[in-house]
């Protein structure tokens, strides 16, 4: 990984509530108890809010997954634009195959804490494989959500799907409600995620909070209206949505 030695953090435990614990019970009902996890102490690797973590084309090395922290899959262009791919979430993997090159770079949006699941103490390789491979196809959801945000909706629309896709990926790991969540995303990163500027994005937070769609405190998002935001972004209920590791 890229990403420069940060101060040599103390190991630390996986319990139950944590994001990658319940990521994974998520992703492979089971393989916490089997590999172990709680009963092991990991070296969490620390990186700084915007540095890169993983460089496109990059070689994996290593499972790791964000324990704390967000960060993004990007795409920067010559003239210093980027755009924001795809949000990473805690619990969430980094790689998409073991034997493989990572597909996009990986960037640090706010400082995170990654940990490396890789090791002699897993019994069979193959169980992060599937791991991997059920992370890759929610991946694949969620690219397709932004292509159709991107392609078609418009700028109250994409935020409104955005804030959704958040609160019901953080609710499965344990952090958010149905109403509310942690968003630690500024305006740039939210301009650059929904393929705005940054004087619309503001405009348009402005007009959901007059609308009473949402409220904003701080970094604390509260969805007021979440079934009209639904019905708005035509987001898919509960009851035909993909499970809430998306």
């Amino acid at each position: 990984m890229s990403a420069p030695p940060g101060p040599s953090p103390p190991r630390l435990t996986i319990d139950r509530s944590d994001p990658v614990h319940r990521r994974l019970d998520q992703l492979a009902p089971g393989l916490t108890a089997t590999i172990g996890l709680h009963s092991r102490r990991f070296s969490p690797k620390l990186v700084r809010s915007r540095r890169e973590i993983a460089h496109e084309g990059e070689p994996v090395s290593g499972i790791w997954m964000l324990r704390a922290g967000w960060a993004a899959l990007v795409r920067h262009f010559a003239d210093g634009r980027r755009q924001i791919e795809h949000v990473l979430l805690p619990g969430d993997p980094l790689p998409f195959e073991r034997e493989a090159s990572y597909p996009a770079t990986i960037v640090a949006l706010t400082p995170v804490t990654l940990i490396d699941l890789d090791g002699p103490w897993v019994p069979d390789a193959a169980l992060l494989d599937a791991v991997l491979q059920r992370h890759t196809m929610a991946t694949f959801h969620h690219l397709l959500d932004a292509t159709a945000r991107l392609g078609r909706q418009v700028a109250i629309e994409r935020f409104a799907h955005l804030l959704l896709e958040l609160r019901d990926r953080l609710r499965g790991v344990g952090l958010a409600t149905d109403t509310q969540f942690r968003m630690p995303l500024t305006q740039e990163m939210l301009a650059d995620t929904l393929g705005l500027t940054s004087v619309h994005v503001n405009r348009t937070l402005q007009m959901m909070r007059q609308q009473q769609l949402i409220e904003l405190a701080g970094r604390v998002v509260t969805l007021l209206l979440p079934g009209e935001l639904a019905h708005m972004a035509d987001y898919p209920s509960p009851s035909t949505s993909r499970v809430a590791m998306r």
